[in-house]
């Protein structure tokens, strides 16, 4: 992580801090995307990760966090982009999944946090959208919301498969 914030505009002391959603920026193959904040528990550079045989294209493998056991979903396979080199570079968004397996989400980097107003994010629209089929079957994994007046940056939220 680079440690830099964006430039996005953040809540002015007055405003209710209910109206703002923080999102957690990261890049994927040359795109922005992002997590709600609070869906992240944590982000960990460079993890070791350990191919598991027979899994789909999107399941880069799991790692050892200290006894906890993650899955580790690729994003750029999830949403077919091209693969990234061997030595490239990752971190890794560690997702609360309340009760469920734990799951983390391989990204290229985490660039930043922005913060946004309700009224400017956009709710997909669920009959759109098409999972890719990196997926590993139809479940909705990835669903994409954009923040309007910020040119070049999508803005999308995980979601668990129902």
């Amino acid at each position: 992580m680079s440690g830099e914030l964006s430039s996005a505009p953040t809540p002015d002391t007055g405003d209710d801090r209910r109206e703002w959603v923080e999102f957690v920026r990261f890049g994927l193959g040359g795109g922005d995307y992002g997590l709600e904040l609070g869906r992240v528990e944590q982000i960990l550079d460079g993890p070791a990760v350990t191919p598991v045989p027979q899994t789909g294209p999107a399941i880069a493998g799991v790692a050892n966090l200290g006894g906890e056991i993650p899955v580790v979903v690729d994003g750029r396979a999830l949403l077919e982009l091209p693969a990234r080199a061997p030595d490239a570079e990752t971190t890794l968004l560690l997702l609360d999944r309340g009760e469920g397996r734990p799951t983390g989400l391989l990204v290229d980097e985490v660039v930043g946090i922005d913060a946004h107003h309700v009224g400017r994010i956009d709710a997909p629209d669920a009959s759109d959208w098409e999972p890719p089929s990196g997926g590993g079957g139809s479940a909705p994994w990835w669903t994409t919301t954009g923040a309007a007046g910020r040119s070049g940056c999508s803005t999308s939220t995980y979601s668990s498969p129902k």
